[in-house]
């Protein structure tokens, strides 16, 4: 019998081609797409939430601007470098159903909301109580527009000409 594809390595390989085979160019195109459509989709949602939670609008303004600034930057990570190598370890692809990219969706909003959520309001001047209550309703909220915003970013990276991670 011969000895089994070592499937991870074969993955692993086919992922540095095509990232290899991306131009300069090419990424930046990836990063200005994914980045905008992250800041545009979560600072509606986050402002709610933090309009919810009692911060003042200075509190409020200060964090939008800077989640607009982290979520831009972040965004090209978020899309190709998370979600896309989360969807490629599990096995989940534009072919797989819609539940199954949904949970890769999910589970990725749910990983990227508090490490950059907490330290925003915290800059921002948000009291321990307006804190605590953007966090609890944040994280709810982040990981319900996770499940959405893997939808948005596709979306945007097609109509745009680029290739989505998830979905069609």
């Amino acid at each position: 019998m011969g000895e089994e594809p070592n499937l991870e390595e074969r993955l692993s390989e086919s992922t540095r081609q095509q990232t290899a085979s991306l131009s300069l160019l090419d990424h930046l195109k990836y990063f200005v797409v994914d980045g905008t459509s992250s800041a545009i989709f979560y600072a509606p949602i986050m402002t709610a939430t933090e309009y919810y939670s009692g911060m003042e609008a200075e509190e409020i303004a200060t964090s939008r601007t800077i989640g607009a600034v982290t979520t831009f930057l972040t965004g090209y990570a978020y899309n190709s470098l998370l979600r896309k190598r989360l969807a490629k370890t599990v096995g989940v692809n534009t072919q797989s159903s819609w539940l199954k990219r949904k949970v890769v969706d999910i589970s990725v909003g749910m990983a990227a909301m508090m490490p950059f959520y907490a330290p925003m309001l915290y800059f921002a001047g948000a009291s321990s109580k307006e804190m605590a209550i953007a966090l609890f309703t944040g994280s709810l909220l982040g990981t319900v527009a996770g499940g959405m915003y893997g939808s948005v970013a596709d979306k945007c990276r097609i109509y745009c000409g680029l290739e989505p991670v998830l979905n069609k």
